[in-house]
C-alpha cells in the first residue's frame, strides 16, 4: 500500500514519505499478521501500544477501516498483539502516535522492544463477471492454516480460559451445549496449544469471571462443534452465525501455570511439618478435604520438598472453629488451578516424608570449601619456598654441630699441651660448660683422645726415630714452647 503525505512529523520521525508502504506478515494471507512499515528499504514492526492502544481496553476499530482498505481487506476484526504472530527477533520497531492509522509522528525504539501490533481484516470478496467460456479447473483459494487461542483464565492463567478458533478471516468462540464427551477433543485443543493434555473444562461461572478480569473482551461465538473425535483441526468446527446466549468453550490444560507451591513447617526439618500453600504472597494452611484421601496429595507435597516419598500423614483437629485455611478441591495439588479460602473449621495435616533423597550441599557451603582450597594453595606458593629453606638450614646446622677436630691416627699435625695445665672436668666447674666453646671437648661417649694427632706423632717418634739431619722438628723445644 503506497501512502504520500506531505505533513511533517511534529515532534517525531514522518514515515509518510516517498516510496512508503504498509503489509502484514507472518501468515500465509494478505489481511491478517504482525503489521508492517517499510523505512529506508527495510521492514519495520510497530509497538501493540501505538496510537495509544491498551489492551484492556475495548478498541474503536472503525478507525482501523483505511488500514484494512489500503491493503484491499474488509473490514478490521482485531486490532491488538497476538501470539500467534511472530516477527523477527533482530527487527526494529516503531511507536507512532497521534491518531489510529497515522504514520507522521513515529519514534524508533531502541532500547525496549515490545509487543508488536497485529491486524485481523476479513478476506476480500472476490466477484467475477458471468462466465462467457467454461471456466477453467480452478484452486482454492489460499488461506491461513486453522489455529487456536486462548483468552486467559481465571487469576491470569496461562493455559486456560475461553477457547478462540481463527480459519481463514473468520475468527471467534465456540459454544458448546453440552460438555459431556469432549475430552479426545479437549486434548487435541491443548495439545495443539503446547499446554500438555486436557485436564477439565472451565465451569461457566469461572469463565463469565474471565471475561470480567480479560485483558480484552473474546471475540463473539461464530464456531459450533461438529465433530468431538475430529483428528484436526478443520474437522471440529463448522461456522454460525454469531450467537450470544450459547456458552462458550472453555477449558484448563494440564500444563497451567502458575502451579500451586508448598512448604512443610513446624516440624524437626524441611521434611515433616504442617502442609501451607501459597495464594500471591500469601502462606497458610491446607486444610484437610474429603476429595482428597489416600496419600496421592502428600506425595505429591514430598516430592516439591525433594524428600522422596510420603512416610505418614495426620490429621490434626485443634478443636478451634475460628481457624482459617485453603482447600483445593482436586485430589492432587498438580491439578489444582485455584484455591478456596475457608474461614472456620480447617484441620491443619501433617506430613512426615521419607527424606530418601535428602538434599546436597548448599551452594554457601560449597564455595567456602572452594575457597578455603585456594586459600591453601596460595600460602603453599608464597609461604612454602620460605618455609622449605629455613627447615634445610636448620637440619645442616644440626648436621655442622657434632665433632669435626681430627680423628686419624696419621696426621701430619701435631699440638702441644702443656703438662702443667690441668683438664677441670664439668663436675668440677659446672658452670665451665655455658663458657667454652663447645668444640673444646670432644663428643660425649667417645674413647678418642683430646689430642689424637699429638700422641701419634709420639708414637712414631719413638718406634721409628728419625736420623735424618735435615729435620727442623725439636721434640723438645716443642715442650719449652
Amino acid at each position: 500500500m503506497e501512502v504520500t503525505s506531505c505533513l511533517g512529523g511534529l515532534g517525531g520521525l514522518n514515515l509518510e514519505g516517498r516510496g512508503f508502504a504498509v503489509r502484514l506478515s507472518g501468515s500465509g494471507s494478505q489481511c491478517q499478521g504482525l503489521l508492517e512499515v517499510s523505512h529506508r528499504n527495510a521492514w519495520h514492526t510497530l509497538h501493540s501500544q501505538s496510537w495509544g492502544l491498551y489492551a484492556p481496553h475495548q478498541q474503536d476499530l472503525s478507525q482501523a477501516e483505511k488500514l484494512c482498505k489500503g491493503l484491499l481487506c474488509g473490514k478490521p476484526l482485531l486490532l491488538s498483539h497476538l501470539r500467534d504472530f511472530r516477527g523477527s527477533p533482530f527487527q526494529s520497531q516503531f511507536t507512532c502516535h497521534g491518531q489510529l492509522g497515522s504514520f507522521s509522528n513515529c519514534s524508533v525504539n531502541k532500547a525496549n522492544q515490545g509487543d508488536p501490533l497485529a491486524l485481523i481484516c476479513l478476506e476480500p470478496l472476490r466477484t467475477t463477471p458471468p462466465p462467457t467460456t467454461p471456466p477453467p479447473t480452478t484452486t482454492p483459494e489460499p488461506t491461513a492454516p486453522p489455529r487456536l487461542q486462548l483468552v486467559a483464565g481465571p487469576g491470569g492463567l496461562r493455559c486456560a480460559g475461553l477457547v478462540e478458533f481463527y480459519s481463514g478471516s473468520l475468527g471467534g468462540t465456540i459454544g458448546i451445549e453440552s460438555q459431556d464427551g469432549i475430552q479426545d477433543l479437549g486434548n487435541l485443543i491443548c495439545a495443539t496449544l503446547q499446554c500438555g493434555s486436557f485436564l477439565k473444562p472451565l465451569p461457566e461461572t469461572e469463565a463469565a469471571r474471565t471475561l470480567e478480569t480479560a485483558e480484552r473482551e473474546p471475540l463473539p461465538i461464530r464456531w459450533k462443534i461438529q465433530n468431538r473425535g475430529c483428528a484436526s483441526l478443520e474437522q471440529c468446527f463448522r461456522k454460525v452465525k454469531p450467537q450470544v446466549e450459547v456458552p462458550a468453550l472453555g477449558l484448563i490444560c494440564s500444563d497451567f501455570q502458575p502451579k500451586v507451591q508448598s512448604r512443610l513447617v513446624g516440624g524437626s526439618g524441611t521434611c515433616e511439618g504442617s502442609v501451607e500453600v501459597r495464594q500471591g504472597r500469601q502462606w497458610d494452611a491446607l486444610c484437610d478435604s474429603s476429595s482428597a484421601k489416600g496419600a496421592a496429595r502428600w506425595e505429591e507435597v514430598c516430592r516439591e520438598q525433594q524428600c522422596g516419598n510420603v512416610s505418614s500423614y495426620q490429621v490434626l483437629d485443634t478443636g478451634e472453629k475460628t481457624s482459617r485455611g485453603f482447600t483445593c478441591h482436586p485430589g492432587k495439588l498438580s491439578q489444582c488451578y485455584q484455591l478456596l479460602e475457608k474461614k472456620s473449621y480447617c484441620k491443619r495435616v501433617f506430613v512426615t516424608c521419607q527424606n530418601a533423597s535428602p538434599a546436597g550441599l548448599g551452594a554457601g557451603t560449597v564455595m567456602s570449601i572452594i575457597l578455603a582450597l585456594v586459600l591453601v594453595a596460595v600460602l603453599l606458593v608464597v609461604c612454602g619456598p620460605l618455609a622449605y629453606k629455613k627447615l634445610v638450614k636448620k637440619f645442616r646446622q644440626k648436621k655442622q654441630r657434632q665433632w669435626i677436630g681430627p680423628t686419624g691416627m696419621n696426621q701430619n699435625m701435631s699440638f702441644h699441651r702443656n703438662h702443667t695445665v690441668t683438664v677441670r672436668s664439668q663436675v668440677e666447674n659446672p658452670t665451665a660448660s655455658h663458657v667454652e666453646n663447645e668444640y673444646s671437648q670432644p663428643p660425649r661417649n667417645s674413647q678418642i683422645s683430646a689430642y689424637p694427632a699429638l700422641e701419634g706423632a709420639l708414637h712414631r717418634v719413638s718406634t721409628q726415630p728419625d736420623n735424618s739431619s735435615d729435620s727442623d722438628y725439636d721434640l723438645h723445644g716443642a715442650q719449652r714452647l
